[in-house]
């Protein structure tokens, strides 16, 4: 397994490599990605090349054993390009052109950017795709972070108006399919189409969503420019990936992953200004979208959070114990790969309080220490624990083109996607079932629950797909605003759930939305919810069944006793409605009962304790057990039969007791 560091030598004297080479080499670093900011090196002048700085770094490492990740420059194109080539800028909603002085300042539309890409990836390929310390090749640097997803510049407008054409042949299939009837919007020339800069009011829905996919495409198409380029030159055995970040950007990563060997992932459980980590649910998420970006593929965590991180305001400080947990929590889930961000924090620069393994100073300290027992663990395991199946019982249907859909028209103040899809996610994340992301085109046969979270945007393959899993004897779990809107985002005209209603047994005649300052509540009338209140936030359903059995009702509200959650037989399988955005308490009780009712597998454990479970191919079971409460240890019950520590040995039979932070990975013994 690699395990390595993200380490910048154009940031330090080379007399320093002397001292960093070698105790990365005493860590157990066998890894180091570096390169990805480096382009005005590289050129210091526009078609001159000069490579030495990387030569004489990468031929230390290999003196001491540790490969090299070469990241490709083009997330910071140097400053003598924006000034001679102001074409290559970006420009934000209001046209306003984005200067140079941070980074990713640039569109992928730009034909002049595009040129100067394929230049400066040939000539690294040229002079690196054969050397045999180099494994493989990071594209670019996180696609589409810090708003840098869509841009509004004169050269993007030229690009989306070819991509329109090109998608839609006519004017009249494209206002036919937009409905620019309505304000009078109707185009009668391409060049009359905008690229969705500020207007006054909000524009047309149909071409927002086009937008998106038209700067995910574009993305796409950059990303394939320079694939082509670096497996051109490269050796066959040398990997190609990106590091994304999951935010909902107008990315496809699911797409622009099959150009790639494997996805990589940064990942940042806490950021600058945040108080504490994001959820534990919410970092599972992201790795299991990595592990869905490229079913049967593991990836890389290529950027992992070591310590405190931020810009002008600093984040968080990792707690000791914290790091390892994060890192179990990736490999458990699924990577093969974890690479530290950084080595040492830099003296200069927007990064500066960007901590690393070694903060300012370069002493080594407790974070140096608690990596040296990381690695020395994962040594311990070998390659067995990565190399064990994930066998995931449960899945959670995610479309990027439903978030859009869901980021250009929210219905509430108080309701985002990627929080009301972590609600829905993370009550399965709770009970420890084992979950794997589903998108478009995927296959459900073999999973025995398959929850749709808020699928406002439909999608015409999926639909069909999901219906053949509920008649074969599936289990589906929908949510609200499920069934509202067609691929080019305009709304159905049946009654909702639309294409669902016969599936689900029920219709919906009217709905509310609620704000942040409004609630309802829901009480359950049947099954395991029985009894049980719960706040109804964001949205409410008003249900009414045809074949369903209703098991929960709003109260306190004039639809006082409508269904708000019922269960439908379909098929051989079964349906079940969630009408609004219920709370975890309530989630959880009815989850246990679909999975239990579906034979779906739950770890019980208590709140903040996650368990992953892989298998390997002798039948021996990997346990990973995380207590991610800061304040509090956790008493677990194990399941049944002799467990032991795969690092120390120590042996363990019905529970476990892990310290506040702690993390172990237990082996059937």
């Amino acid at each position: 397994m690699y395990i390595g560091v993200d380490y910048y030598p154009e940031q330090w004297p080379r007399e320093r490599w002397q001292e960093d080479i070698p105790l990365m080499k005493e860590l157990g670093i066998n890894v180091v990605r570096i390169a990805e900011f480096g382009w005005s090196l590289m050129e210091p002048e526009e078609g001159k090349f000069d490579f030495t700085l990387y030569d004489d770094a990468i031929a230390f490492m290999e003196e001491h054993g540790i490969k090299v990740v070469l990241g490709t420059p083009t997330a910071t194109p140097p400053a003598w390009m924006a000034h001679k080539y102001p074409d290559i800028l970006p420009a934000d909603v209001n046209g306003v052109t984005i200067s140079f002085g941070a980074r990713r300042h640039y569109t992928v539309n730009s034909r002049t950017y595009q040129y100067f890409t394929k230049r400066i990836v040939e000539q690294m390929a040229l002079r690196y795709g054969q050397h045999p310390n180099v494994i493989g090749w990071q594209t670019d640097n996180e696609y589409g972070h810090e708003k840098s997803d869509r841009s509004y510049a004169e050269e993007d407008r030229r690009a989306f108006q070819l991509w329109l054409k090109e998608k839609y042949v006519t004017l009249d299939a494209l206002n036919e399919t937009w409905g620019t009837v309505f304000w009078s919007q109707t185009y009668t020339a391409w060049e009359q189409i905008p690229v969705p800069r500020k207007v006054y009011q909000e524009h047309n829905p149909s071409l927002l969503l086009d937008f998106d996919r038209f700067c995910a495409d574009a993305y796409n198409r950059y990303n394939r420019l320079q694939t082509e380029i670096l497996r051109k030159y490269s050796r066959e055995d040398m990997f190609i990936t990106h590091n994304f970040v999951y935010t909902d950007l107008a990315l496809n990563q699911k797409e622009m992953a099959k150009d790639l060997d494997f996805v990589s992932f940064d990942n940042y459980p806490v950021w600058g200004g945040l108080a504490e980590p994001i959820t534990p649910a919410e970092i599972a998420h992201h790795h299991d979208l990595c592990r869905g970006a490229k079913p049967g593929k593991g990836f890389w965590v290529m950027e992992e959070l070591i310590g405190a991180q931020g810009w002008s305001r600093i984040g968080y400080l990792p707690r000791p114990g914290q790091a390892k947990l994060w890192t179990y929590q990736a490999v458990s889930r699924g990577a093969e790969a974890i690479v530290y961000f950084r080595w040492r924090a830099a003296h200069f620069g927007t990064e500066e309080f960007c901590h690393g393994i070694l903060d300012h100073d370069g002493v080594p300290r407790r974070k140096y220490r608690e990596v040296k027992e990381i690695i020395d663990a994962m040594n311990a395991f070998g390659d067995e624990w990565i190399e064990a199946e994930y066998k995931a019982e449960v899945a959670v249907y995610y479309d990027v083109e439903n978030a859009w859909a869901w980021n250009i028209q929210p219905h509430s103040d108080a309701l985002t996607h990627k929080k009301e899809f972590l609600r829905f996610y993370s009550a399965a994340h709770s009970l420890n079932a084992a979950t794997n992301i589903v998108s478009p085109g995927d296959s459900l046969e073999g999973y025995k629950v398959v929850i749709v979270p808020i699928y406002f945007l439909t999608n015409p393959e999926f639909n069909e797909e999901l219906k053949k899993y509920a008649e074969a004897g599936g289990t589906v779990v929908f949510t609200y605003r499920t069934g509202v809107k067609e691929p080019s985002n305009v709304v159905v005209d049946t009654t909702l759930p639309g294409r669902f209603r016969e599936m689900a047994g029920i219709e919906i005649h009217e709905y509310e939305s609620l704000q942040s300052v409004q609630q309802n509540t829901v009480v359950g009338v049947s099954g395991a919810i029985e009894g049980v209140e719960s706040a109804a936030k964001l949205w409410c359903d008003l249900i009414t069944p045809t074949t369903a059995e209703v098991l929960a009702v709003y109260k306190d509200t004039f639809y006082d006793g409508t269904a708000a959650i019922t269960r439908n037989r379909t098929g051989k399988g079964t349906v079940y409605y969630i009408g609004s955005a219920v709370e975890a308490g309530m989630l959880e009780k009815l989850y246990a009962e679909i999975f239990a009712e579906a034979g779906a597998s739950t770890l019980p454990s208590p709140e903040g304790v996650e368990i992953v479970r892989r298998t390997g191919k002798d039948g021996k079971v990997f346990l990973a057990v995380m207590n991610h409460n800061a304040d509090s240890g956790a008493v677990v019950q194990l399941p049944a039969g002799r467990w032991s520590c795969a690092v120390s040995g120590t042996t363990y039979e019905r529970e476990l007791q892990l310290d506040k932070l702690g993390s172990i990975v237990l082996v059937t013994s």
